[in-house]
């Protein structure tokens, strides 16, 4: 979870207000039927062979389901997240999957690369690695189809924030294969590249602390010179880059710093900490794609229906740039795409005050039932369920 504390904190919190398989589950005002729930491993050969990882995973099916039945692989966000994307005793996705599996689909999670189960290397990873994995998912889903029930023509992914990044880019990674993806669907995700959403995300979650105006602008500031400098200097993700990076980002921060006290840098984030946290975080493989990597590109690409939902008050994926950025790029490109703007809802899709990151630990469920209708519905209207 490092680097959930400069990017995106993306877990979703959510109630897991579940009795055990085949029982009766509800969520909110919402009642379904069961399902049953298998261990998978997907192993995945690497290197042109010379290595081999492994993706451990749980896949729930739902019960009393006659024919083959359409399938969900979620898609967690930045960060080691495990499977069921846990966090402060909350597990997310479990409750997501077991909610669709009791609406009909088959649902695929899996730990992410070298966490929990799962072998590989996270460290070095990037959102295009990710984004591999998934197709991995997707292959792995289509080719023991038959066996496990599922139609391989019916297979969708769902994503949450940088999630929703990945899924888009392995679905327009399979737009062109036999069987491509049949829809993906979007919580909290971005349609811009990430150094605009950092320093959108910024500027309000520093807002909503209630940081003066003349502060929060020397920190995007500062954060705009940061990201300039990245593009003069070739990042090897070593200790070597890290001591240069630290180097060339301390003149920024005495420069943005200038005049100002010491609690204030500290408020802001301007002191010589922050500047060597920065510098760790922009010397890894991740946060160098995730800088330049534009999720319109591949939005474009997909090929595939696509439903984007932003919750109105989300601080951290700003809903009222990047919904109609999404909407324009599908609009451009021919892509079917479905926005939906959720009143007083967060980043998780959780019902809040103000929309800061300090309340998702409010015990509201999230994501709120809107949105797990709607998934379902659009889902549905997709599938022909």
């Amino acid at each position: 979870m490092e680097r959930l504390g400069w990017l995106l904190v993306l877990a979703l919190l959510l109630l897991p207000s579940l009795e055990g398989p085949g029982g009766m589950f509800h969520y909110g005002g919402l009642k379904a039927q069961g399902f049953t729930e298998r261990e998978v491993i997907l192993p995945i050969v690497q290197d042109g062979g010379r290595d081999t990882m492994v993706l451990a995973g749980t896949l729930t099916m739902p019960t009393g389901v006659e024919g083959k039945v359409p399938a969900v692989i979620l898609i967690t966000g930045s960060g080691a997240q495990n499977r069921d994307e846990e966090l402060m005793g909350h597990k997310p996705f479990k409750v997501i999957a077991e909610y669709l599996s009791a609406r009909g689909y088959a649902v695929l999670r899996c730990d992410d690369r070298g966490v929990g189960g799962s072998t590989g290397d996270m460290v070095h990873a990037t959102t295009l690695d990710f984004a591999s994995d998934v197709e991995h998912q997707v292959e792995y889903l289509q080719s023991q189809a038959s066996g496990l029930g599922i139609d391989p023509k019916r297979i969708f992914l769902f994503g949450h924030s940088e999630g929703a990044t990945v899924a888009a880019i392995a679905s327009a990674g399979r737009r062109d294969s036999p069987n491509p993806v049949a829809g993906v669907a979007m919580l909290g995700g971005a349609g811009m590249d990430g150094r605009r959403t950092l320093l959108q995300q910024n500027g309000v979650i520093f807002a909503l602390r209630g940081v003066a105006d003349s502060l929060v602008a020397r920190r995007l500031a500062c954060m705009s010179d940061l990201f300039a400098v990245c593009d003069t200097i070739r990042l090897d993700a070593g200790a070597d880059t890290v001591k240069t990076l630290n180097l060339a980002f301390r003149p920024l921060f005495k420069k943005h710093g200038a005049g100002l006290t010491k609690e204030q840098k500290r408020v802001v984030g301007l002191t010589n900490t922050e500047c060597y946290g920065w510098a760790l975080s922009m010397a890894t493989p991740w946060m160098w794609t995730f800088l330049r990597l534009d999720p319109a590109e591949y939005i474009a690409k997909m090929g595939c229906p696509l439903l984007a939902i932003g919750g109105e008050k989300d601080c951290q994926v700003l809903p009222g740039v990047n919904l109609p950025a999404i909407a324009q790029v599908c609009k451009e490109n021919g892509v079917p795409c479905q926005t939906m703007l959720m009143k007083g809802l967060n980043h998780l899709g959780q019902q809040c005050e103000t929309g800061a990151v300090e309340e998702y630990v409010n015990p509201e469920q999230a994501p709120d039932d809107r949105v797990l209708e709607a998934l379902v519905q659009w889902l549905g209207s997709i599938a022909g369920k």
